[in-house]
């Protein structure tokens, strides 16, 4: 029976998996992973100062 799962995955193609974290994968030079940055608010009204200074960043 347990020859028999063998040759099954085999035949379904699940035989060779193996991970590819933290290897080189060939074919995959363009590969880009997008960054998601916090956002930066700036507060423009109801400043301390007035409004000839640099904009604050807000948390």
């Amino acid at each position: 029976l347990k020859g028999l799962d063998k040759d099954m995955l085999k035949l379904m193609g699940f035989a060779g998996f193996d991970t590819t974290k933290n290897k080189k994968v060939p074919g995959n030079v363009d590969g880009v992973v997008s960054i998601n940055k916090p956002r930066r608010y700036r507060q423009y009204m109801n400043r301390k100062g007035g409004f000839n200074r640099p904009l604050d960043y807000v948390a």
